[in-house]
């Protein structure tokens, strides 16, 4: 069975998603480079504010969010995480917009 590929949706903000990458690459019980996960991240500071969003007073991330998601899923993954919490808030259509899986990191780490 292949290996599963992982991707990140991130950029949101930058420093949480260096942090998710160092704690998957800190907890791989990986004695050499090759025994490590293949990470494919898209590391997208663009997307516009979440929390603004949420309150009304920004604009709509969702369709950054979705774009991401789809060029991620092209580039071969077989599910993506997103290492901002407050980009939950829209993971039910970011998941209608690919096939593959978008982990729930808050269910996951409850």
């Amino acid at each position: 069975m292949p290996e599963k590929i992982i991707g990140i949706l991130g950029g949101m903000g930058p420093e949480a998603t260096v942090d998710l990458f160092h704690k998957i690459i800190k907890f791989t019980p990986a004695k050499k480079d090759q025994d490590h996960f293949r990470i494919i991240i898209d590391n997208n500071p663009k997307i516009p504010d979440r929390t603004a969003a949420i309150l009304g007073k920004g604009e709509d991330p969702l369709p950054a969010l979705q774009e991401t998601a789809r060029n991620l899923e092209k580039a071969g993954v077989d599910f993506i995480i997103i290492p901002c919490n407050t980009a939950h808030y829209f993971l039910p259509q970011i998941q209608k917009s690919v096939n593959i899986p978008v982990l729930n990191m808050i269910e996951e780490t409850a």
